[in-house]
């Protein structure tokens, strides 16, 4: 049954393409045209007569590392050291966090006051009974 199908599509003939729908494969040659533009140009599909590289962008960060002592001398490689901070007048500088700490023992002493608060308070609910009022009437059985 298989084979039978294969040669039923096998001897299908294609469907011509509409005006105005082309197709093309990688596979194949190169199907753009060779175009005159210039280098600063994009061209989307077309084969430019220089190279094939976007335009340099003035603004955009460099594409390797830069040398810090280019001319390697003693001075240059002096001056692309830092002293280590030991060293320095000042000493190791570093962030000091206060507002942190303070917002950690405020939050602390919230929770020790609500816990104290929560003793104290009456939780089971009772209801007062008036006491002062007449005594029971009638004849009570246990």
């Amino acid at each position: 049954m298989l084979p039978l199908l294969l040669i039923a599509l096998q001897a299908a003939p294609a469907t011509p393409l509409a005006p105005g729908a082309e197709r093309f494969s990688i596979l194949t040659t190169d199907p753009c045209p060779a175009s005159a533009g210039t280098e600063n140009e994009v061209i989307v599909c077309g084969r430019r007569l220089g190279n094939d590289r976007l335009p340099h962008d003035p603004d955009a960060p460099p594409a390797k590392p830069l040398m810090s002592n280019p001319y390697l001398t003693g001075a240059g490689a002096l001056q692309a050291t830092a002293a280590p901070c030991a060293a320095v007048m000042r000493g190791c500088t570093t962030g000091v966090d206060v507002i942190l700490p303070a917002l950690l023992l405020a939050n602390e002493a919230r929770i020790g006051i609500s816990k104290l608060v929560d003793k104290s308070r009456d939780k089971s609910k009772r209801l007062p009974i008036a006491l002062d009022g007449p005594g029971p009437a009638g004849h009570l059985e246990p």
